[in-house]
């Protein structure tokens, strides 16, 4: 069997820890992922005698959020399940999960596919979203960190629909902004607050049997899902040509060899030893708090991406903003700012934020920034209608991130507004060339390379006030017609 009698199927199960003060099942605070180890634990935490669940609603509430985001049909009522496995990062020997009745099943998210355009979407669609507590994180040297043991995940699964390493990719990275526009999780990868499982299967083309399934786990990079599933199809691309079957297996990513790796022979449901958990009553969510959480929604990336590119917005532009929530929110207030407006007068509002304002401002600070967005808004627009240079506006810029206030009122203090009279102008520009006869006659005579010189000296006498492509008119202008009976120019 060849390559190119098959295609990857590809399924993710991506597990997200929920912004919540405090545990899952317990009042037990989550601390940060530097804290100290075993810092954050209480005795439910180390599985106890004696200790019971209690459910976190707070949890419960963002789960809700993300699955009205997502589309998901949440459930009335859920269950609570006990998924037994022995291994250290597990006090309990049991993870209590949602495994028979879920939080939420369906829905689907919305993707970039650039394979298509630079703005088209693929809808890849989610098969269930439910809670379960996390596991302690284990260390090099088998030591053992219960910080983050029974913090609140959320795992959402998607069809096996996904057709590539790359779109693979592009679903997390679509998935992270959600949580992040959403404000459910902190979405940090190299914390471990996102990861995710990959299910990969070859399948014949134009045959409906699916291949093995083979599962990576915890993959915590962008980069490392997609060079992950794409050494573990060729991997069982090798075994097929060679006429060996692939056999469903667990397998790790090794980045330094980029390669997967098997760790074990994949466990069946039986295994797992599934029942109900008997110290839970069933989880029930009021239909009017799933509506209420649908209502208050706020604009999804996809859709703002799309807002953008009607604005005029290039895709990288769009994306620079829809990648960093904090620069989009920004963006969309400073645009308001502006009123009427056109697609240059937005693409300059976007590069003076991304590049001018970024540079001098890190997005995390600029919440708390002396610079505010309508203050950007107005420098653009000065700089629009042609009242102060660039180099002006960037002085203007430095100012507003140093001390804050308004951009026509540090202009007018600093000397920085442009001499929009004509009249001024020309005057500016008679003084100069009466003050270098010399230069205007080698001008006049063919020396073309002093045009430069005599601009530099009008620009100088006007202290850069001014226009340079106004000034450049009328120095032609000047230059060519002089003052009838002034033969001095």
């Amino acid at each position: 069997m060849t390559a190119a009698e098959l295609v990857p199927v590809i399924g993710l199960e991506v597990h997200c820890r929920l912004k919540t003060a405090s545990k899952l099942f317990s009042a037990c605070p989550l601390k940060n992922p530097g804290a100290a180890a075993n810092s954050a634990t209480d005795p439910y935490t180390w599985a106890l005698p004696g200790t019971l669940p209690t459910v976190n609603a707070e949890a419960v509430a963002l789960a809700v959020r993300l699955a009205a985001a997502l589309g998901c049909e949440v459930a009335e009522e859920s269950g609570w399940d006990r998924k037994h496995y022995f291994y250290p990062d597990l006090p309990k020997g049991y993870q209590i999960s949602q495994h028979a009745r879920p939080l939420a099943r369906g829905g689907a998210i919305e993707v970039p596919d650039p394979e298509v355009g630079p703005w088209a979407t693929r809808t890849v669609a989610l098969q269930r979203l439910h809670l379960e507590e996390d596991a302690a994180k284990v260390h090099a040297g088998a030591l053992l960190d219960y910080n983050r043991a029974g913090a609140p995940l959320v795992e959402i699964v998607t069809a096996p629909v996904i057709r590539s390493a790359a779109e693979a990719a592009r679903v997390l990275r679509a998935l992270r902004l959600l949580l992040l526009r959403l404000g459910v999780s902190d979405a940090t990868m190299e914390d471990g607050s996102l990861r995710c499982d990959v299910n990969v299967s070859l399948q014949r083309r134009a045959c409906s049997a699916p291949g093995v399934r083979c599962e990576i786990k915890n993959l915590n990079s962008f980069n490392f899902i997609e060079r992950a599933v794409t050494a573990e199809v060729e991997r069982q691309e090798a075994l097929l040509a060679a006429g060996v079957p692939v056999t469903p297996v667990t397998l790790r990513y090794d980045s330094a060899r980029a390669a997967v790796q098997v760790m074990r022979v994949k466990e069946t449901e039986l295994e797992y030893r599934w029942l109900p958990e008997p110290d839970l009553p069933p989880l029930r969510v009021d239909p009017a708090a799933a509506a209420a959480a649908r209502a208050s929604l706020p604009e999804l990336p996809e859709r703002t991406r799309m807002r953008y590119c009607v604005l005029g917005l290039t895709p990288l532009e769009a994306s620079t903003l829809v990648d960093e929530p904090v620069l989009g929110d920004w963006f969309d207030a400073a645009l308001d700012s502006l009123g009427p407006r056109g697609p240059a007068l937005a693409r300059r509002l976007c590069k003076w934020l991304t590049v001018e304002l970024i540079g001098r401002v890190p997005p995390a600070q600029l919440a708390s920034a002396k610079v505010v967005p309508a203050a950007l808004a107005e420098l653009v627009r000065m700089l629009e209608c042609g009242e102060v240079s660039a180099p002006a506006a960037k002085q203007i810029l430095d100012l507003l991130v140093e001390e804050g206030g308004v951009p026509g009122g540090i202009a007018a203090r600093e000397g920085l507004v442009l001499e929009d009279d004509d009249a001024a102008l020309t005057a500016a520009i008679v003084s100069v060339l009466r003050g270098y006869p010399r230069q205007v006659a080698q001008y006049r005579a063919g020396k073309a390379e002093l045009w430069g010189y005599l601009i530099g000296r009008v620009m100088q006498v006007l202290r850069g006030r001014a226009d340079p492509q106004r000034v450049h008119k009328l120095l032609v202008v000047a230059l060519h017609s002089p003052p009838p009976g002034d033969d001095t120019i």
